[in-house]
Formats: structure tokens, C-alpha cells, sequence
């Protein structure tokens, strides 16, 4: 079974254009151009975060872009993006009790321990994940993609300016 997409953001161009400027301007042009940046943004970004290579290369891959009319959605295909998105809520693992072997944990020392998790254990209240707030990757690489975006916006309108002035002129 394939996992579900999540839609990670969205950059829409009609805000960042003039009024009137769309009726005449290939935006799907730009929008496909800008895509490619903004993938190469956001895999750059989940790069830089502190998770393990295996995740980051698992992450990165899954990243997607559908350029539409007016936009750029941005879909990422991994399991792991929604809690990574939302945030984690403490709560008790309890199914660690399905270990087979003793569940090996690093102490705040560095030093290596293992433990192994039981009902017992489970009903005194240990084995609690500590949660974890939601990640701003993907708002900051669509923060920095929404500023290309402009940049690019402002060059593309200025070459189909020039463009158009041209041909009226003839």
C-alpha cells in the first residue's frame, strides 16, 4: 500500500502579480522553472536538519511539486511528514513490551545501557516518549521559495514587458 500524500504548502502566484498581469503572462513557464528551485530548496533543507542519514535521504526523496494554473503545491509522499509537521504528543510506548531483546539506550553521560520493557514497567508509568513540537523546514524553505518566486516573478514580467513593447512598436 502506497502512503498517502500529504500537501506540505502552497505558493500562489496571484497574489505576488500586479492585477491584470495573469491575462497575458505564461505563468506555467515561470512556474516550472521556479519548481525545480523550490525542490532543490527544500531537499537542502531537510539535509541540514538533524536526522539520521537513512531518514534524510528517505525524506528528501519524497518530496514532489505539481505545478498547477496559478501555483505550486508541494506533496511529500513519506509517512514520517505528518508527525514530522504536527508534532508528537507524549505518550507512553507500550508497544515496546513487544521487544524480543533489551532495548538499548544512551544516557545523558554517553554511556550505554540496556533496559528491557515489561507490563510491569508499563503500569508504573515508565516508557514515556517525551513528544516533539512540530518541525519548520517546510515553512522556511517556503518562506525562502516565496522570495525566489517574487524575484523570478519580477524578471519574467520585465522580459514579457520588453516583449510585447517590441512587437507593438513594429
Amino acid at each position: 500500500m502506497r502512503p498517502p500524500k500529504v500537501k506540505v504548502g502552497r505558493v500562489n502566484l496571484k497574489p505576488l502579480l500586479p492585477p491584470g498581469s495573469l491575462e497575458t503572462f505564461d505563468a506555467q513557464k515561470v512556474l516550472r522553472s521556479i519548481s525545480r528551485e523550490v525542490v532543490k530548496q527544500l531537499k537542502a533543507k531537510i539535509l541540514q536538519e538533524p536526522f539520521s542519514d537513512r531518514a534524510k535521504v528517505a525524506l528528501s526523496k519524497a518530496i514532489g511539486v505539481t505545478v498547477g494554473p496559478r501555483s505550486i503545491t508541494i506533496t511529500a509522499k513519506h509517512p514520517a511528514f505528518k508527525p514530522l509537521l504536527e508534532g508528537r504528543k507524549a505518550r507512553q510506548m507500550t508497544w515496546l513490551t513487544k521487544a524480543k531483546r533489551p532495548i538499548p539506550i544512551i544516557t545523558e553521560d554517553g554511556e550505554l545501557i540496556f533496559r528491557s520493557a515489561t507490563p510491569r514497567s508499563m503500569q508504573r508509568g515508565s516508557w514515556y516518549h517525551p513528544g516533539r513540537s512540530p518541525t519548520t523546514v517546510i515553512e522556511r524553505a517556503r518562506k525562502e521559495a516565496r522570495k525566489s518566486v517574487k524575484k523570478r516573478i519580477v524578471k519574467a514580467l520585465a522580459s514579457h514587458v520588453r516583449k510585447t513593447y517590441k512587437k507593438g512598436s513594429r
